[in-house]
């Protein structure tokens, strides 16, 4: 019948488009996407303009550029194990997409290490949006191939309410069809189209507590924000949520994080995640950073006391692995100069984060690696 030709007709018309954009998407794929499936695809060789329009904290034009091997900053000496190897890893906060090359918090800090240490190489593997999930699956497949000396984690913000493996953060080699963005997961291991609607989807539908707010990043006005009232037993209600069910899973995946880089020869540092709300006022706005809304059930009182449940654990494993750890989050002052918004650094807070991490670090690497060590033969201790 004429029915049965037309729904012929436009089924083959679908899959030849299907076909086309597949194929188109394989050749040239203009959108960028980092993750393809489960597995992470470093946008290697790549450069982005950004402009900030309006901007008071950002510079009005940022060109963002990555590596031969997906990160920023320097390419990779040709001598590599001849020299003293950092890499970062992180979501967005190590990332610093909106900040310039030369302005990132890892570039600082290799300019901060190069009085005090030879042949020192610092490069920049944050990607926004990664959890410890993501972490591992890059230390796993890229960095253990890398093999640097060591690897500084700063990990927290993007684990908040995360209590299992995020499809993108993980490797689903079979078809699963229970929902559709575990259905465009599996078949994004095999198709370019697949990987490209998954990674749309999960565009629009952030799972992560904070992911909303690492997406749309833009400098933000906290006189803009509204405040929320929380009483102490709903405040209680969510902390007792996430130490129960998130907090404990995160904490094995830091020790995950922390075998995986030692089996490999590589030393874990950890930083401790800032952020700008919690307890006090802004010296710059006079806001009351406790009370501001940063998410949907809690304000910035809340939202500190959960994030410190993590960064306790950061802590914790820390001491107990003597692995150390740089306590970011509490030597980084709660002072919008710092940040653009709630979680990201201005010019001047990556700075910042690059003085208080060299301090901390140089003493740390000076015992850990003395061949290249230049610096004042008498130094205070790291402490762990």
């Amino acid at each position: 019948s004429n029915v049965v030709k037309n729904i012929l007709v436009l089924l083959i018309s679908l899959v030849l488009v299907l076909g086309i954009c597949e194929i188109t998407l394989r050749v040239y794929n203009p959108l960028g996407f980092r993750i393809k499936g489960d597995k992470i695809i470093l946008p290697v060789n790549k450069k982005e303009i950004i402009y900030h329009e309006g901007s008071g904290k950002l510079d009005r034009v940022v060109v963002h550029r990555r590596n031969s091997l997906g990160f920023r900053g320097p390419e990779p000496p040709g001598n590599f194990s001849d020299w003293l190897t950092i890499v970062t890893v992180g979501g967005s906060t190590t990332e610093c997409y909106d900040l310039a090359e030369d302005k990132t918090w890892p570039h600082k800090l290799e300019e901060k290490l190069r009085p005090g240490f030879k042949n020192v190489w610092v490069n920049n593997a944050g990607f926004c949006g990664y959890s410890t999930f993501g972490n591992i699956i890059l230390v796993k497949d890229f960095l253990v191939k890398l093999n640097p000396n060591v690897l500084i984690f700063l990990v927290g913000i993007n684990d908040l309410g995360v209590g299992e493996a995020r499809e993108y953060d993980t490797r689903l080699k079979t078809l699963n069809f229970r929902s559709l963005e575990r259905m465009l997961a599996s078949l994004a291991n095999y198709s370019e189209l697949a990987a490209a609607a998954l990674n749309i989807y999960r565009y629009y539908f952030p799972k992560s507590v904070m992911a909303v707010a690492a997406r749309e990043m833009g400098e933000i006005d906290l006189k803009s924000y509204s405040t929320l009232a929380i009483t102490p037993e709903q405040k209680q209600a969510i902390k007792q949520l996430h130490r129960e069910k998130y907090v404990p899973l995160f904490g094995e995946r830091i020790q995950e994080l922390i075998a995986l880089s030692r089996g490999h020869g590589m030393e874990p540092v950890f930083l401790t995640q800032p952020v700008l709300y919690g307890p006090g006022v802004d010296d710059l706005t006079g806001i009351n950073l406790a009370a501001l809304r940063v998410s949907g059930d809690m304000n910035g009182d809340v939202g500190w006391e959960v994030l410190e449940l993590y960064n306790d654990v950061v802590r914790q494993r820390g001491r107990e692995a003597g692995v150390l750890v740089i306590d970011l989050a509490r030597e980084m002052p709660k002072n919008s100069a710092y940040y653009y918004d709630l979680m990201h650094y201005t010019n001047a807070g990556a700075a910042l984060v690059a003085d208080i991490v060299a301090a901390r670090l140089t003493p740390f690497l000076a015992q850990k690696f003395p061949a290249y060590y230049q610096g004042p033969a008498r130094l205070a201790p790291a402490i762990p």
